[in-house]
């Protein structure tokens, strides 16, 4: 594009040379009857004047057949621009039949023309299947082609296929390059990929600092989701110290330039109170921005502030409403909040069985929180038939993903099976685990262990020690147990 513009400007230059010359001035650019004159004679950029005009209705009657006629004829006179536009107006029936087949034709004739947005075009529609059967093949060469030529949402676009392992290889290292040229290209969301490669050190060294240079670079460019990107590296502090008022003044920018997602973070800070006074109102506010922008994590904490009262009138019909929008764009928190009010909640019909599929639809989409839930459903058969080995297999997954109360959920099932032998050997670690990472259930476990030398050496101090780790975290049990065991 730039090349084009630079031989735009050679050619103006040209022609007032030759205006200072003595040279008799050119006849207006704008009066149809000279340009289709000119057309007629084999000038195509005049036929596409004229074509443009006809179709916008400017300085001349606005006219889409007429200007698709003048767009095949520059088209066949090869100009890639004008095969572009006619292939649009065949896709959309403007001025001509719709006929799909011959917008193909028209954007690969643009392509062999070295026309790299007919490439990009082409390259496009094959990848994600749209207008044309899905061909990969097809497609990342169109896209290959149109990044050579510049377009930089070409490199942009074949980036995912060496990322992703589809058509070719994998090869991070081959992808981030693509990325790179992209991005320097001014292409926003390949900035953003490639900053979560660097953070990641996938297919390159680690540089959360580069990540945060790249973002920056988009950001200020004026790319809402880089702003995004910059702002939550800020708020985590990766590359950079935290700061969550300068993290809120990106999400701010961010939202102002059209990223759902940073309306929803930004309402997220204001809530908490991170970086700015807390203020339910505003975040509400910003949460049902979030909403109608498409961001469906925003629907979910509308309706969590919808739900308690905060910030708007509590409305327990409404809340639900907003839960159900954000599960149905597969935002595994909504499907878990919408479960729970169906667990019994003032105001809802209580459906333990429709309760359990969504806390199942949860957990399928990676929510751990889903998964801890469902599995209490299968330990209490409550809307599900009782299945104690899923129960401990999805508290398995939560436990070794940091969920310390379900490493004692999952060692009580270890320690007092149903209709199972007790195993000790297996439920002493997961006591461990469970109070090291602050479930005092776990910690009270073990004192009971140590007491009776149960699983483990029997050891009077240890008892002591996790039975005062377990009072101090509110266990009453324990709190009265230690006074006995003190008193011995």
């Amino acid at each position: 594009m730039r090349a084009m513009n630079a031989v735009v400007g050679l050619a103006l230059a040209v022609a007032v040379a030759r205006s200072g010359a003595g040279q008799t001035a050119a006849p207006a650019a704008g009066d149809p009857a000279v340009l289709k004159k000119s057309c007629d004679k084999g000038a195509v950029a005049d036929c596409y004047t004229l074509a443009s005009m006809h179709r916008r209705g400017e300085g001349a009657p606005k006219d889409a057949s007429k200007a698709a006629g003048f767009l095949k004829k520059a088209c066949e006179g090869g100009l890639g621009r004008a095969c572009i536009d006619l292939a649009g107006m065949n896709r959309a029936g403007e001025g001509v039949s719709r006929d799909l087949n011959k917008a193909v034709l028209l954007l690969k004739k643009a392509c062999d023309l070295r026309e790299g947005e007919g490439c990009l075009q082409i390259g496009l529609m094959q990848q994600e299947g749209r207008d044309v059967p899905k061909d990969l093949g097809e497609a990342a060469a169109y896209l290959q082609r149109a990044c050579d030529a510049g377009m930089s949402g070409g490199c942009g676009a074949l980036a995912p296929m060496y990322l992703d392992g589809v058509r070719y290889p994998r090869d991070a290292a081959k992808a981030g390059g693509l990325l790179k040229k992209a991005c320097d290209g001014g292409h926003g969301d390949s900035c953003v990929a490639l900053g979560k490669l660097m953070i990641a050190g996938d297919g390159m060294a680690k540089d959360a600092r580069g990540a945060v240079a790249l973002y920056t670079q988009a950001c200020n460019r004026g790319d809402a989701r880089s702003c995004h990107e910059l702002a939550a590296a800020t708020e985590r502090g990766d590359g950079m110290p935290r700061d969550a008022a300068r993290a809120l003044s990106l999400y701010t920018k961010g939202c102002d330039g059209g990223d759902p997602r940073s309306c929803h973070a930004q309402g997220r800070l204001v809530r908490d109170g991170a970086g700015t006074a807390r203020d339910p109102a505003r975040a509400a506010t910003l949460f049902r921005k979030a909403c109608e922008g498409g961001a469906p994590a925003g629907c979910t904490d509308l309706g969590v502030l919808t739900e308690t009262g905060r910030g708007v009138p509590a409305d327990v019909a409404l809340s639900a409403a907003l839960y159900q929008k954000a599960c149905s764009a597969r935002d595994a928190r909504g499907c878990l909040q919408l479960g729970l009010l169906y667990r019994g909640v003032t105001g809802m019909v209580k459906d333990p069985f429709r309760a359990a599929n969504l806390f199942k639809e949860s957990c399928d989409q990676g929510d751990l929180l889903g998964c801890s839930t469902l599995a209490t459903a299968y330990l209490r058969a409550d809307g599900v038939g009782r299945d104690v080995d899923r129960a401990m297999a999805l508290f398995k997954k939560t436990c070794d993903s940091g969920f310390a109360a379900d490493c004692y959920n999952l060692g009580s099932q270890y320690q007092r099976p149903f209709g199972r032998t007790p195993d000790l050997v297996h439920a002493v670690p997961l006591y461990q685990k469970a109070c090291a990472g602050g479930a005092a259930a776990g910690c009270y476990e073990l004192a009971l262990l140590h007491e009776v030398g149960n699983g483990v050496a029997k050891d009077h101090t240890k008892a002591l020690a996790f039975l005062n780790q377990a009072c101090t975290s509110g266990i009453q049990d324990a709190c009265a147990k230690l006074k006995v065991l003190k008193g011995r």
